[in-house]
């Protein structure tokens, strides 16, 4: 057994075992292919190494990407502080090879079969059991030190914001001194701040509110980029953003917001198709992901020539989050493949895949929980938030939890150069109520979110998060699903009191539920799996063919429509409960559905609704466009929808007509989950609470 080999060059000492260089500035994670590169070249200090020679020993003839040497040299020289057009440590030789120009110190490095050779011969005898022992426990510290896995710990918790309004979207200035975030004043809408770390001053960059998200600093500090939702056709910020069929990349110059708030510039024009978490890049181009009809891919746009292409957007993987790092020149993109796992996927900086791995879940993570991934300060990891919870990702796809646990994690971002990432963290608040549909119409509008006072009262309220409530068609039930137990979970109200439905396993996560059209049963889908409840709480497990994400509805009397995550789609199919067959439908990328006998109604993410004739074929799908998918009812042959250009309660007929303004709806109280005869239920945000901390973190035994 040889034990780790270590050695010194220029004041870095290179450690094979942990994979690990040491510096004067602290220790960095280096990949293993690019430290055997380095060891190679030190075992043969001061001579030309071949370019054959180091594929030989190094990769030993397994396939590898183009300039896979380049990269680990120019990773090399990067991490010892070598330049290429100076060199003082790694010298390249054109065509033929490199050459360590240095003297390499080695520690002491011996095998076990030498340390028992090396053991003197007076140890013979009275001896000879002390010096086993003595050896024995040499073992023993090496397996407790180089063999026990290393483990993420959260050192210590720091917070850094603590107000009544709520953070998001935070991130680093490239040399560690400020933070940028969004910090929301009414509705959805959020202003830019910056705040100092050292004296702890916080300035507003933004001149204007906005639908603003994703706020980052470009790599050079110059600039903050952002996301920006609007109504293309307003001028000004009224509306709420769900009205919006705008998405467009911004930024601010940093110091010029920091002296007085600025109007932000935009980088990338007016998009109809959804656009999230942009990255600055070199040479004035942007790279993120582009949604459309529920599919997602990896972009990048030249704002030069003003030309977007397509990076990385494979027709078996439906991504949803990458990250970028610019020190490594490479993304790392994550996503679902058609079996619902989670794939990870490592491209250089023209999109071509390095390495793709199955994330493996660990069994406390729900199958359909996605990711929010960025790049950690060790290189070859990424850090990765799911569910509340933070993780450390390894290239290969193998996940640990950063320990202790700290269960209200939404996002994170890495220091640039210590072991430090500011978080958000939080929760959110929602309850339901039980409204009258008709009603005066100079009810007060809140200006904001108000942490005491609820918008409407609601029934069954705790400080967990109730929702998705239904009427029980011809009763008096009321069916939602609150995780106040800590697990999502089917509750009854009878008027009185909630009664819990159902008993699922530890960490069960439900979307939405439907009641049966005579009202005896409910359908929802659990972590993956389709699930009926009667009620006395008797539950049917159905299996299918792939792991679901959500009911969408229920269709006719014996028909359920379900939603799953497929093929860089999110695919609807159809339940025919008496055979038990799924079928999949010619329709992607659905949100929620709303049927009549001939009809299909559905909508998509952005809220767009849809309309097809039954039985579905070729024909398209006609757009709706007075209709709000994110606040819409279909009762008695009427759509109930919120409008959020005049935010009224609205009624429209089947072809999506403007029949009347019912009533106006306070800001946080507009989602409307159904209908019955005179009264309607809303789901209503009671308070969402995060805010700024920032973590130590460590990788170690």
């Amino acid at each position: 057994m040889t034990l780790p080999q270590r050695f010194i060059i220029d004041g870095y000492l290179i450690d094979m075992s942990l994979s690990e260089v040491t510096g004067k500035a602290g220790s960095i994670k280096v990949e293993p292919k690019v430290l055997q590169v380095l060891l190679l070249l030190a075992q043969n200090a001061q001579q030309v190494v071949s370019h054959q020679q180091i594929m030989d020993q190094v990769w030993q003839g397994s396939e590898v990407v183009p300039n896979a040497l380049q990269r680990c040299i120019a990773r090399l020289r990067k991490v010892l502080g070598d330049n290429a057009k100076a060199p003082r440590l790694i010298a390249t030789h054109p065509k033929i090879g490199y050459r360590l120009m240095v003297d390499v110190q080695w520690q002491q490095a011996q095998t076990a079969q030498n340390a028992v050779t090396r053991v003197p011969q007076k140890l013979k005898g009275t001896w000879k059991w002390q010096a086993l022992v003595v050896l024995l426990i040499s073992f023993g510290l090496f397996f407790a030190v180089f063999i026990t896995p290393l483990e993420p710990k959260i050192k210590s918790i720091k917070t850094i914001t603590h107000t009544d309004s709520f953070e998001s979207d935070v991130s680093y200035s490239p040399n560690g001194q400020y933070i940028v975030f969004n910090r929301q004043t009414q509705s959805c809408y959020s202003h830019i701040w910056a705040k100092n770390l050292k004296t702890g001053t916080e300035s507003r960059l933004s001149e204007q509110a906005g639908f603003y998200r994703d706020t980052r600093f470009t790599f050079d500090g110059r600039s903050v980029i952002f996301t920006q939702q609007q109504n293309c056709d307003q001028k000004a910020i009224e509306f709420e953003p769900q009205s919006a069929n705008c998405w467009q990349i911004n930024s601010l110059d940093f110091a010029e917001s920091l002296s007085s708030p600025q109007p932000s510039a935009v980088r990338y024009q007016c998009q109809n198709q959804s656009i999230t978490r942009p990255i600055a890049l070199p040479n004035h181009q942007y790279a993120f992901l582009k949604t459309e009809q529920g599919n997602s891919g990896l972009f990048i746009y030249n704002a030069l020539n003003q030309q977007s292409d397509v990076l990385f957007a494979p027709s078996a993987l439906s991504i949803y989050g990458y990250d970028y790092s610019p020190v490594q020149s490479q993304y790392a993109v994550i996503g679902f493949n058609p079996d619902s796992e989670h794939v990870l996927s490592i491209l250089n900086e023209q999109g071509r895949v390095l390495q793709q791995n199955i994330v493996t879940l660990k069994k406390t993570i729900l199958p359909l929980t996605q990711f929010e991934i960025r790049y950690s300060n060790e290189g070859g990891a990424l850090l990765a938030v799911s569910d509340g919870t933070l993780y450390h990702l390894s290239m290969d796809g193998k996940l640990s939890e950063y320990k202790p646990l700290q269960k209200n994690i939404i996002s994170v971002h890495k220091h640039p150069t210590n072991a430090q990432v500011i978080a958000i963290a939080g929760y959110k608040d929602t309850d339901i109520a039980n409204v009258p549909i008709y009603t005066q119409r100079n009810s007060p509008l809140q200006s904001g979110i108000n942490q005491s006072v609820q918008p409407y009262k609601s029934f069954a309220r705790t400080k967990s998060a109730e929702k998705s409530a239904k009427f029980q068609p011809l009763g008096d039930l009321i069916a939602f699903v609150s995780a106040r137990t800590g697990n999502d979970e089917v509750w009854l109200w009878d008027g009185a009191q909630a009664i819990q439905l159902s008993d699922f396993a530890n960490n069960s996560r439900i979307e939405q539920l439907t009641w049966s059209p005579d009202g005896k049963q409910i359908a929802l889908v659990s972590n993956g799996l389709l699930k009926l409840i009667d009620l006395e709480g008797n539950t049917q497990s159905i299996n299918a063919p792939v792991l679901l994400e959500k009911v969408a509805g229920w269709y006719q009397t014996s028909n359920l429509l379900v939603t799953a995550t497929a093929a860089n789609a999110r695919a609807l199919l159809t339940l025919d409960l008496k055979t038990l067959r799924f079928t999949p439908l010619p329709i992607e990328g659905v949100i929620n559905t709303w049927s009549t006998d001939h009809t299909l109604y559905f909508s998509h993410l952005n809220g767009k609704v849809f309309r097809v004739s039954l039985p579905i074929d070729s024909q398209a799908p006609e757009y709706m466009s007075a209709l709000n998918g994110k606040s819409l009812v279909l009762s008695q042959n009427k759509f109930y929808s919120y409008d959020q250009t005049s935010r009224y309660l609205s009624m429209y007929n089947l072809e999506g007509e403007l029949i009347k303004q019912i009533r106006p709806l306070k800001p946080f109280a507009w989602k409307l989950s159904d209908v019955k005869e005179q009264h309607m239920l809303l789901e209503q945000v009671i308070e969402v609470n995060q805010e700024i901390i920032e973590l130590e973190l460590s990788y170690d035994h």
